[in-house]
């Protein structure tokens, strides 16, 4: 007896690893444009936000809830010389995920401040933690994605 695959097998993976192939060579040289959604601030400023994740607590492949949180990523219009102004918006930004951290009981929490929607070179990272009391607290850290300053693009 014969164990061969019938060519009604072959016919469909066949025809997916061509449509695959297609649209990859005809996205060639498209630049991917990261999706936004515009929120308004309780100030009345709209941000753009790139990206709002639950976050797992896993380190060295080793599951610790206690580490899970909530991350936004939003585009920011303030340089970096304005940095006042920047702690201001990113405590404001820090609004649209607060509520859903405490609901899930989070202790921590994270907002990015990017000066683009293109994901690479320097912006700031905002922790956020929350002592037993329910007060929160905030530092902020520079961080950059990529080497983009020394050429090379992500």
């Amino acid at each position: 007896m014969s164990h061969r695959k019938s060519d009604a097998f072959r016919a469909p993976r066949s025809s997916a690893i061509a449509v695959l192939l297609s649209i990859s060579l005809g996205c060639g040289g498209q630049v991917f444009e990261q999706p936004v959604t515009r929120q308004r601030l309780p100030s009345g400023k709209t941000v753009d936000v790139t990206s709002c994740l639950l976050v797992w607590g896993i380190e060295h492949d080793e599951r610790d809830p206690r580490q899970d949180s909530f991350a936004l990523e939003y585009v920011t219009k303030l340089s970096e010389s304005r940095s006042g102004e920047l702690d201001r918006e990113a405590l404001e930004v820090f609004e649209l995920i607060r509520p859903v951290s405490e609901l899930w009981g989070y202790s921590t929490a994270s907002v990015a401040a990017f000066p683009s929607r293109k994901r690479s070179g320097k912006y700031d990272i905002f922790t956020f933690s929350r002592a037993p009391s329910g007060t929160w607290t905030v530092t902020r850290q520079a961080a950059k994605v990529f080497n983009t300053e020394s050429g090379h693009k992500p």
